[in-house]
C-alpha cells in the first residue's frame, strides 16, 4: 500500500512532499518533523498532488502546510503541476510545470573515482558512478545518477539513481548509512541495524515493487 505521505529526494536541495487524498494532517506534520530530524540544513519544500482532491480541500492543506513548514524552518517553493493539479496557485502557491530540461533525464558522464575521505559536511555529486576507495563520514553525501561503491566505512546518505534509474544499486564494504536512496525512493536508518549487516559488506537495490533492499555480500 502507498504511503499517504511520501517525501522524495531531488539532489537535497529540496524535497518533494507527495501527498495522497488519504493524507491526514498529523501525517503531513509527523513526516516534516521526521525530515527535520533527518536534515538539521534543508530549507525547500515542493509538493506534489498524487490523487484527486477538491480545490478547496487542496486550498487547506497547503495552508496548513505552511503553517507547519515555518515552523520548522522549511520554505514552500511551488507545488508541481500535474493532473491533479491544474490552477496556477494554490494558496498563493504557484503551481509549475517543469520543462523538459529540468525534469530527471539520465545523463552518462564518466565514474568519479575518489581516494580521500568524505569528511562530515561534504556533498559528492556525478551523473555516472561514483566508486569511492576510503570512508564516507556521518553527515555526507554522496549523489549518484548511476550506481554508489564505497570501499570504505559508509555513515553518511548514499543516493543511487538520482534521475530515476531503478537499476542503480548501492554497494557498501562496511554498511552503516543515515540514509539511503535509489530513484528516489529512500529510507532513513534512524534505528540500529541487524548484526547480519552492520559494518558488513553489503549492497542496495530495488525490487520489482519499488522496494528497497538490503542484503549482505
Amino acid at each position: 500500500m502507498t504511503p499517504p505521505v511520501k517525501i522524495n529526494l531531488a539532489s537535497f536541495d529540496y524535497y518533494i512532499l507527495k501527498l495522497s487524498p488519504d493524507a491526514t494532517a498529523e501525517q503531513i506534520y509527523d513526516k516534516l518533523v521526521h525530515l527535520r530530524k533527518l536534515d538539521a540544513f534543508g530549507r525547500y519544500l515542493v509538493i506534489e498532488f498524487d490523487g484527486k482532491i477538491s480545490p478547496e480541500k487542496q486550498t487547506e492543506i497547503i495552508r496548513l502546510i505552511k503553517v507547519n513548514a515555518e515552523k520548522l524552518m522549511f520554505e514552500l517553493k511551488f507545488i508541481l503541476a500535474n493532473e491533479f493539479a491544474l490552477m496556477k496557485n494554490i494558496a498563493d502557491i504557484p503551481v509549475v510545470e517543469l520543462s523538459l530540461n529540468l525534469k530527471s533525464t539520465p545523463v552518462s558522464n564518466p565514474v568519479l573515482r575518489i581516494e580521500e575521505p568524505i569528511r562530515s559536511g561534504i556533498k559528492i555529486e556525478n551523473d555516472g558512478d561514483i566508486v569511492i576507495l576510503n570512508l564516507v563520514s556521518h553527515n555526507a553525501e554522496i549523489i549518484s545518477g548511476g550506481n554508489i561503491h564505497v570501499y570504505g566505512d559508509a555513515r553518511g546518505r548514499l543516493v543511487a539513481g538520482r534521475y530515476g534509474d531503478k537499476s542503480a544499486r548501492i554497494f557498501v564494504q562496511k554498511f552503516n548509512p543515515e540514509l539511503i536512496s535509489i530513484a528516489g525512493i529512500y529510507k532513513a536508518l534512524d534505528e540500529k541495524l541487524p548484526e547480519h549487516l552492520l559494518n558488513k559488506p553489503a549492497q542496495v537495490f530495488l525490487d520489482d515493487k519499488d522496494r528497497l533492499n538490503v542484503v549482505a555480500l
